[in-house]
């Protein structure tokens, strides 16, 4: 099996002599602040040629949508126009990246907790997500006026891939003009670690493997440690356990 596919378990111990450099905790088995996950989320030029990132959701002020969301189903429209996933999943020890490409945009998130928390908020997050198979939604565009979509929403497999995985795809059908759009979301959580990205299918695709190699492999500090010291993922100094 393909060592990008394996979480690593365990924690790294005291530091090895010789100069060997000493292995960090593995990301999966530590409880991550928001400083600490920042630097293991991708760089758009890990994501190819023509990739850029972009201002996340948080940071930007310019989304010409003000309003509205779904008309009839009861399980989503407690979330509006901005849907579930940061009202579900929690804002605490997480961290967001964006990025676009020829038309095409994927949002990356990590969050670190324990295990039974990230389990109960995921199971939630696609059971909404996939409650109503199909329903209608307004989008409020201010005095622009507003759009009339129709939706559809199913499960989708996600192969080949170690951990709890889940994966969900959502196609809209704008009834103006005609026009499709379609978005996935898949998480995948490896002990206390989840990844979770949502965009376009062909990136969201293209940066599972890269986003899981980076999140959840155990690290190396590259100094020799005293007894009583793990790496620090984040800065990769030590620190006193």
């Amino acid at each position: 099996m393909s060592p990008v596919l394996v979480a690593l378990a365990g924690c790294g111990g005291a530091g090895s002599g010789g100069g060997k450099a000493a292995p960090g905790p593995a990301p999966t088995s530590t409880l991550l602040e928001a400083g600490d996950l920042k630097p293991l989320l991708l760089e758009a030029s890990e994501l190819g040629e023509g990739t850029r990132a972009l201002e996340t959701r948080e940071d930007s002020g310019d989304s010409p949508v003000v309003g509205g969301g779904p008309r009839d189903c009861e399980e989503l429209k407690p979330y509006g126009v901005r849907g579930p996933i940061g009202k579900v999943m929690g804002t605490g020890r997480t961290a967001e990246a964006a990025f676009g490409r020829d038309g095409e945009f994927l949002t990356q998130r990590l969050y670190s907790r324990m295990s039974a928390s990230m389990s109960g908020r995921v199971s939630k997050l696609f059971a909404v997500l996939t409650a109503c198979p199909s329903y209608a939604e307004t989008i409020s565009l201010g005095d622009k006026g507003s759009v009339e979509r129709d939706v559809t929403t199913r499960r989708v497999d996600v192969t080949g891939v170690a951990g709890t995985v889940y994966g969900y795809e959502r196609v809209t059908t704008d009834r103006g003009d005609g026009s499709r759009d379609r978005r996935m979301t898949v998480t995948v959580t490896r002990g206390w670690t989840t990844v979770l990205l949502d965009g376009s299918p062909g990136l969201v695709k293209q940066a599972l493997r890269p986003a899981l190699r980076k999140a959840t492999e155990r690290r190396a500090c590259r100094v020799t440690l005293p007894p009583g010291t793990l790496c620090d993922l984040g800065a990769r100094t030590a620190r006193r356990t």
